[in-house]
């Protein structure tokens, strides 16, 4: 029950986000933020339990295959942190510099990693061991291999994209926004070394230690929707005034 409150206060958190930055998509500067928390929305709701009893059956019933909405999840995780540091870097550096960067040092790790977490996924007890939430399924070599290469990207995109804020937080201009998304990379950075230990010492692989995941996680994308909303409407305030 609290894990389900956990995540519909999160969600809810994101929709209102979305709400707030709906003309958002056709803005240049900003749809990569508000990708973000869409992706992160739809990761959350992935990995629900909800999820997992009604879209993950359905799943299994046409592959044979337990948890696959996770792994769809997981992967949107991946895409949502690339867009952080997308959003990030194009406040700091011209285009063809910034696309350049992004390519090299983002798009290519993370579109490895998608096909090699596919695998290893396939290869273990994620997908022949059900349970409602993905993170209580019991690991064997091929799931700590799973859990080490997920793990492993999002913290290198979160912290890669947290050396870009702490440039913009030095400008008094962004510094509010900047320290926020901060703290929201560094909830998601703990959710994932959360992960990673629970994942490799089976004794710690309790209900308590899977909630605690949970409550970084859900910080993360609340905190990421929250400042994104908080800061479109600065903008637009600002909008307002100069055209009044």
């Amino acid at each position: 029950m609290a894990l389900t409150t956990l995540i519909a206060i999160t969600l809810l958190c994101i929709l209102w986000s979305l709400w707030i930055r709906r003309v958002t998509w056709s803005c240049r500067w900003e749809v990569a933020a508000t990708l973000n928390i869409a992706l992160q929305g739809l990761a959350v709701l992935l990995m629900s339990p909800l999820a997992s009893e009604t879209l993950g059956h359905w799943l299994y019933s046409l592959t044979g295959k337990w948890n696959l909405e996770d792994y769809l999840g997981h992967d949107a995780y991946i895409v949502a942190a690339s867009a952080v540091v997308y959003n990030t870097l194009g406040r700091l550096e011209e285009d063809h510099a910034m696309h350049r960067r992004f390519k090299q040092f983002v798009e290519r790790p993370a579109t490895l990693c998608i096909p090699l977490l596919l695998a290893a996924f396939w290869l273990g007890n994620g997908a022949s061991i059900y349970r409602p939430d993905f993170f209580d399924v019991p690991t064997d070599f091929w799931l700590n291999a799973y859990w080490l290469l997920l793990c492993g990207m999002l913290i290198y995109l979160l912290g890669y994209g947290s050396r870009a804020l702490l440039i913009l937080r030095s400008d008094p201009r962004s510094r509010q926004i900047a320290t926020v998304y901060l703290f929201a990379s560094f909830m998601g950075i703990t959710a994932c070394a959360v992960r990673v230990i629970t994942a490799l010492v089976p004794s710690l692989q309790t209900v308590q230690s899977s909630t605690l995941v949970w409550i970084f996680a859900c910080a993360c994308g609340a905190g990421f929707a929250l400042s994104s909303a908080y800061s479109w409407r600065i903008k637009t305030k600002w909008f307002t005034r100069a055209n009044s």
